[in-house]
């Protein structure tokens, strides 16, 4: 599930080589902006919470699939809380005042040993427009390759409409949902070697 806008794709090298820092590293976007993309830890409850209630009521349905104002404390547990074996996430983030403000999250969920997971990428609605979502479905791809993983899927709102120019521009394959009419299936097959945002041998 994605609520990002149509972006850019990418540069080659925008997952691998770049400044490391904190476990993250640097990246430009498209126009200048620079972000810290790193892995989520657990100690980015507040900072989730924060983000998620910033964005728009629209953005929030087509990431959660229903209204929702505020995310409780279960599920910022399980947002921020990873298994390194079937999970990833990484956050995007800039400073403000010495403190970190999230700007992007993208993540997947896989079963032990499965070879399918599940991916959500969502961008804050100020900083779409820019290729960031397209950045963070990289570093999900690179991160589920290094799992196995040979397919992603996400299950979208039919009226998503960003989600569908995201996923036309990544080449994404989608369907209906044959159990749920007001969904759309979006899959990413791994072994594809022309996958569009895949195309680099990010580390």
């Amino acid at each position: 599930m994605i609520s990002a806008s149509k972006d850019a794709a990418a540069s080659n090298d925008s997952a691998a080589g770049n400044e490391e820092l904190n476990g993250g590293r640097h990246e430009m976007l498209r126009g200048g902006d620079r972000v810290l993309i790193r892995p989520i830890h657990k100690d980015d409850v507040e900072m989730e919470r924060k983000f998620i209630e910033a964005l728009s009521p629209e953005s929030r349905r087509f990431r959660f699939l229903e209204t929702l104002n505020s995310p409780s404390d279960a599920l910022l547990a399980k947002l921020t809380t990873i298994d390194p074996s079937t999970d990833m996430a990484y956050v995007a983030v800039i400073e403000e005042n010495a403190k970190e403000i999230e700007v992007g999250v993208a993540r997947f969920s896989a079963q032990a040993g499965g070879k399918e997971c599940e991916f959500a990428v969502t961008v804050s609605d100020a900083w779409q427009n820019k290729g960031l979502g397209t950045l963070l479905m990289k570093y999900l791809i690179v991160a589920a390759k290094k799992l196995g993983i040979e397919r992603m899927h996400s299950s979208d709102l039919e009226d998503n409409n960003l989600m569908r120019k995201f996923a036309a521009h990544l080449q994404l394959d989608h369907k209906r949902d044959p159990d749920d009419i007001t969904q759309v299936l979006y899959t990413v097959d791994l072994r594809k070697p022309a996958l569009h945002v895949a195309a680099a041998s990010a580390a």
